[in-house]
């Protein structure tokens, strides 16, 4: 266990305690980032009572600097439609997924931070839009397919595109069956930084949504439980879309256990 102390626009208010299942490694491309693979788990981070974004969702609040940072690598999706397969040359290398997840008790926020040379805004015949996912799975028991579910075991997806800085609320039971919920709870704000070098651009992220929210899709974030969730990125420029994009190659579990803690 190890303790990492949050700092706000006031001084020193709180501690954060932490600790991490499974193995983690110094990542390379940020070494205050942690390394993690699918299957290992991490703990949720608890923010402080009194602690809060000035902005809803602002992913430039100094306060991410104290949250911790993990990860992943997202890899090109297995092709699952011959349409997707004329387009497999779009798609690219594994790239880094930076990502924090975090609460205030009141809701869950998962922050995403990657590179990406362009910033893809438009949807079009001939123009693809930058867009990430969160995926959740509906039960913490159960582990169902981590690309989209299935129809017996569906999960619930965050869906944020570009053009309109928006995230919608998904329910999915498999390839193709992503259905926008009649509740849209979840919210989102994104930030694109242009760099010296265009190699260095990158997103970053934030979506949250109220931790007790009712509905046969929606993901229930209960204190004590160990929640299975997953990623995705669509680069426009590359021509990603549907199917055609990056995701985790597994799911990834987040512990709920902080959450109990007073």
């Amino acid at each position: 266990m190890h303790t990492i102390m949050l700092k706000t626009r006031l001084g020193l208010i709180a501690a954060i305690a932490l600790h991490t299942s499974g193995t983690a490694n110094a990542a390379s491309e940020n070494p205050t980032a942690l390394r993690v693979e699918p299957g290992e788990t991490i703990p949720l981070t608890v923010i402080p009572g009194g602690v809060f974004l000035q902005i809803p969702n602002d992913p430039k609040d100094t306060l991410w600097e104290r949250v911790p940072e993990y990860q992943v690598q997202l890899v090109p999706a297995p092709f699952v439609h011959a349409s997707i397969e004329l387009r497999k040359d779009s798609v690219s290398a594994p790239i880094p997924l930076f990502f924090s997840v975090a609460s205030d008790r009141e809701r869950l926020y998962v922050k995403l931070r990657w590179v990406d040379t362009t910033p893809d805004q438009e949807m079009a015949s001939d123009l693809t839009r930058d867009g990430a996912a969160v995926q959740f799975a509906l039960s913490t028991d159960v582990q169902t397919s981590h690309m989209m579910g299935t129809p017996e075991r569906p999960v619930n997806i965050w869906y944020w595109h570009s053009d309109s800085d928006l995230a919608e609320d998904l329910g999915a039971g498999g390839f193709g069956s992503s259905t926008k919920l009649e509740m849209q709870p979840v919210s989102a704000r994104s930030h694109y930084r242009t760099a010296r070098l265009a190699d260095d651009n990158q997103w970053t992220l934030v979506m949250s949504r109220p931790l007790d929210i009712e509905g046969e899709y929606s993901a229930r974030f209960e204190p004590g439980a160990v929640q299975p969730l997953a990623f995705a990125v669509w680069e426009g420029a590359a021509g990603q879309r549907d199917g055609l994009k990056r995701t985790t190659p597994g799911w990834i579990k987040v512990d709920l256990g902080p959450l109990k803690e007073d």
